[in-house]
């Protein structure tokens, strides 16, 4: 071994033996108890059943903007309620929109621009229904004194008619059935086609757009100027037709014509869409539910698009009642659904959104996701039949120590603050369409939005006259 090795062995010898040395003079003589938890720090758990109540309340409007429209009108078959739903849509220019100059442009007879034809076609990939429905749609142009504004939230409960000039006249009106029949089945069911309706609008119509493209190059710069002095929409009117319900995807106005390049005609189409970038607003209609509404059912309903929501009153007082200084660890819901009484029944929600009462409108204005402590959401469980909240734990916590604190401020006591605050305690589930990504590191799944439900669902869950259940566990620190 060569000199600096051997010192390098010499000086890791002597600082184990000074460790081991400092190790066995800072210890406590008594090294009975190392590993072990001390008596202080001893945590027990207890478990406890709680009651709580629910009931089916009506749901006002809704946001309507949404990346999907609906159009059709359908009766849920186990209620016998209506629902019909119609829509408006603005339409998006890409930035700097340009066409063929207008000389390269085929004129008519009189040589004038003039298109040779315009259409609006909606598309879509799933329908509720009979496809062999007849349903009739009218296409309103939307009006320039009074466009749909980019600052403004529309709600469901919107009236058409306001966005509509007083005595406008449809540019269109269109008969048809879901199923497209003078296309063959084999082409129906081709994985190229996209189910879609197309309304043909007066060639004049096509004819005003193509020529303010020439003459007005600056209002096709982008969407906004395109609505502001082009086209500020459509509003599209279901006139007829019971039975059916369209899910679209996006709706497209085109405008058909031809221009000459090297000696060679070409046909061409300007092409615009009614895209997320844009207002798309979906009106919904509920027919009478008042007989939903009654409270002698052992179940309540969910029902959407914005129609019937369940309120559950959270056993808050009975929960924290002689555990004031105990931590509620765990609180579980869970919901049983009814099973359907119909094979024509209208869909299941998806997910389920637990919301404060006092906070369901405000959630979706400020386009909140579920944080885990006043707002949850659970997803339906095909294989049990239920929805499940596992851990609301913190949501009873805040309701608690937020009524201790207003109690102390307001000098009132406990039955003066339910009275003052009767919906302290309630919360509301309602059908909710969550968007989430996940991160392809991690595998960590974060929620990216939660929208109200504008899917055809309709739901009874256990409970009503029949109360239900919910399992809490305490935990004490000694």
């Amino acid at each position: 071994m060569n000199n600096h090795n051997a010192q390098r062995a010499l000086f890791s010898l002597s600082y184990l033996l000074l460790s081991f040395a400092f190790l066995m003079t800072s210890c406590d003589d008594d090294t009975a108890s190392i590993g072990v938890i001390p008596d202080a720090d001893v945590i027990t758990s207890t478990s406890e059943s709680f009651t709580f109540t629910t009931r089916t309340v009506p749901v006002d409007a809704v946001i309507a903007n949404s990346a999907n429209c609906y159009l059709g009108q359908v009766e849920d078959p186990e209620t016998g309620a209506t629902v019909k739903a119609e829509f408006m849509a603005q339409f998006h220019t890409s930035e700097d929109y340009t066409l063929p100059e207008a000389s390269t442009i085929v004129k008519n007879e009189q040589g004038e621009l003039q298109a040779d034809s315009v259409d609006v076609r909606l598309y879509y990939n799933s329908y509720f229904g009979d496809g062999t429905n007849p349903m009739t749609l009218a296409v309103y142009e939307l009006d320039k004194d009074n466009i749909l504004r980019e600052d403004v939230t529309y709600y469901s409960d919107i009236n058409f008619a306001d966005y509509v000039a007083p005595d406008a006249q449809p540019l269109a009106v269109k008969t048809f059935t879901p199923s497209n029949y003078a296309l063959t089945e084999s082409e129906r069911t081709s994985t190229t086609y996209y189910n879609n309706v197309r309304v043909r609008l007066p060639i004049s119509f096509g004819t005003r757009l193509l020529r303010a493209a020439m003459d007005h190059p600056e209002f096709f710069v982008d969407s906004w100027h395109f609505i502001h002095n082009v086209l500020p929409g459509f509003y599209f009117q279901l006139r007829g037709g019971t039975g059916t319900m369209l899910k679209l995807d996006v709706s497209a106005l085109n405008v058909h014509f031809r221009y000459v390049h090297k000696d060679s005609t070409y046909n061409a189409v300007a092409r615009f869409s009614a895209t997320p970038e844009v207002i798309q607003s979906t009106g919904i209609i509920n027919g009478d539910l008042s007989e939903l509404l009654t409270g002698d059912k052992p179940y309540t309903y969910l029902k959407s698009p914005a129609a019937l929501a369940t309120e559950v009153t959270l056993p808050v007082d009975e929960i924290f009642a002689g555990h004031e200084q105990d931590s509620v660890s765990r609180a579980r819901i869970i919901l049983t659904r009814f099973n359907a009484t119909s094979d024509r029944a209208l869909g299941v929600p998806s997910n389920l959104l637990m919301v404060r009462k006092a906070d369901m409108s405000t959630f979706f204005a400020k386009r909140s996701v579920a944080d885990g402590i006043t707002t949850y959401t659970a997803a339906f469980e095909n294989a049990y039949n239920t929805y499940t909240f596992p851990n609301i734990s913190r949501l009873l916590a805040t309701l608690f120590h937020e009524k201790q604190r207003g109690m102390a401020a307001e000098g009132l006591t406990s039955e003066q603050w339910n009275a003052a605050h009767p919906d302290w305690n309630r919360v509301v589930l309602l059908p909710v369409a969550v968007t989430t990504t996940t991160n392809q590191q991690t595998g960590i799944t974060t929620q990216v939005s939660v929208n109200h439900d504008f899917s055809l669902n309709s739901i009874r869950l256990v409970g009503g006259t029949q109360p239900q259940q919910m399992q809490v566990i305490y935990s004490r620190y000694h």
